[in-house]
């Protein structure tokens, strides 16, 4: 996989190759990996396939370059959704699955194409880790051995509830509210005595 994309420098080509992101990002959304084909990218996006290939390195390079774009919405959610956690233990456990509910199909996607994809994988555990240690940084008044081992779980969970969906612990779906509430009771139960 190569993450090397030479920029478009005129207008026209900007915006195709702004076309070519959001159609490849919808594509992840929706459909998957397997959707994710240089000949429906130029369908959708109107584009040329040489265009795509003047800016990326094949398939990899443009799934590369549309998963930085989608990891960039992601990280801006989780700006967000810290923000307004006020770093508290609920807060926080909230903010991750909020993130997870905003972002459920792309990251299914991404977190299913990793374990084909070695680099992929690399760059997503390195990532996740960044999450972890920030997430666990909002929490003030829990140990920070703890903090870290909380949002790991917390993570976890989001997760494999983005791969699997809310119906596999049970026979009817966990609704939102419900995933909160399980995951804001275990982040209590992970935090031990608040300082």
């Amino acid at each position: 996989m190569t993450d090397a994309v030479r920029p478009p420098l005129q207008a026209r080509s900007r915006d195709a190759w702004e076309r070519v992101l959001a159609v490849g990002l919808d594509l992840l959304r929706t459909e998957g990996y397997d959707a994710f084909t240089m000949g429906e990218i130029c369908r959708r996006a109107g584009v040329s396939a040489p265009s795509i290939y003047a800016r990326v390195d094949g398939r990899s390079g443009l799934f590369l370059a549309v998963y930085d774009r989608g990891m960039r919405a992601v990280a801006a959610t989780e700006d967000r959704a810290l923000e307004a956690s006020g770093g508290t233990i609920e807060g926080v456990a909230r903010a991750m699955a909020a993130v997870f509910s905003e972002h459920r199909d792309l990251l299914r996607s991404v977190i299913v194409r990793a374990a084909a994809e070695p680099a992929l994988l690399d760059r997503g555990a390195e990532l996740s880790r960044g999450v972890v240690e920030r997430f666990a940084s909002r929490l003030e008044h829990v140990d920070p051995e703890r903090a870290a081992m909380l949002v790991r779980t917390l993570y976890t969970e989001c997760s494999f509830r983005a791969m699997y969906g809310s119906e596999f612990w049970r026979p009817t779906a966990e609704t939102d509210d419900e995933f909160v509430e399980r995951l804001t009771t275990l982040a209590r139960l992970l935090a031990g005595p608040v300082h």
